[in-house]
């Protein structure tokens, strides 16, 4: 009884695998036959939501981080940035570029 189902187990699953590789997509479904789209039509497709708005989620968004700039600005430089590696961004930024 088990290699019976087995059996009709592994055909059915050939069957489906292969239905899969041989059935092509009609016009409608490839996207007219292109392979890439524009940005306006892709940025239709994927709605992005806004990274600091409250969506009703029940959690209040993060604020901005408003060192970000000038964590940036050391991280280019790379004396800076070891530096801050040792001592930490704000007094490795005060080292280089004055007050943070």
């Amino acid at each position: 009884m088990r290699p019976l189902l087995f059996l009709a187990l592994l055909a059915l699953a050939t069957l489906c695998l292969a239905g899969r590789a041989d059935a092509k997509p009609r016009d409608e479904e490839s996207g007219k036959g292109a392979a890439f789209v524009s940005k306006q039509e892709g940025s239709e497709v994927v709605k992005r939501l806004r990274r600091y708005l409250d969506h009703g989620l029940g959690v209040p968004a993060p604020y901005p981080d408003p060192l970000e700039p000038r964590r940036e600005v050391c991280e280019l430089n790379p004396a800076c940035d070891e530096l801050a590696d040792h001592i930490g961004f704000q007094e490795a930024y005060r080292r280089f570029y004055g007050t943070a």
